[in-house]
């Protein structure tokens, strides 16, 4: 540790990074042989203008009982991280009384339609392993489970707001 110097790259050094996403991206999509497998000619031409931005939206979608209140919604998450747009089912939630009557499969469907008009390239959804009800609705919407291992991390006591 401390035998690398590690610097910030500013806007004019952004595209610097393109050859290597280029490679990340040859070298992950064998792992996930459902979806296309592009050559590197076809991931350049497909890799927007790296920026040192985040360009972000929230979208809720929802939907009511015969009273107006409402039965569930779906929370999306789209962004770009500066190499294509992303989308994330964040939360998805169904009030007791509206389960099994296929407000969540709505909900869903209409976010994958989200997903199509605006382009997004990558799409992703967590849940509990535990949770099958939730796993086969997101699988059955389009959702596939993969290989990939999701670490997160919390700060400690003292270091969250600083």
């Amino acid at each position: 540790m401390g035998q690398h110097r590690v610097i910030e790259l500013g806007p004019a050094e952004l595209e610097e990074i393109k050859p290597l996403l280029v490679d990340l991206h040859l070298d992950e999509q064998l792992f996930y042989p459902e979806h296309p497998q592009l050559t590197r000619r076809q991931l350049e031409a497909s890799l927007p203008a790296v920026k040192n931005e985040f360009v972000g939206e929230n979208l809720v979608l929802a939907v009511r009982d015969p009273q107006s209140k409402l039965a569930g919604f779906c929370w999306l998450v789209l962004f770009d991280p500066g190499t294509g747009l992303e989308g994330e089912v964040a939360e998805v939630y169904v009030a007791e009384p509206h389960r099994g009557g296929g407000v969540g499969e709505a909900l869903l469907e209409r976010a994958m339609q989200v997903f199509v008009e605006r382009g997004v390239t990558l799409a992703y959804v967590w849940t509990r392993a535990e949770n099958q009800g939730a796993t086969h609705l997101y699988e059955k919407v389009g959702f596939g489970a993969n290989s990939q291992v999701v670490l997160t991390w919390y700060p400690r006591a003292g270091q969250a707001g600083r």
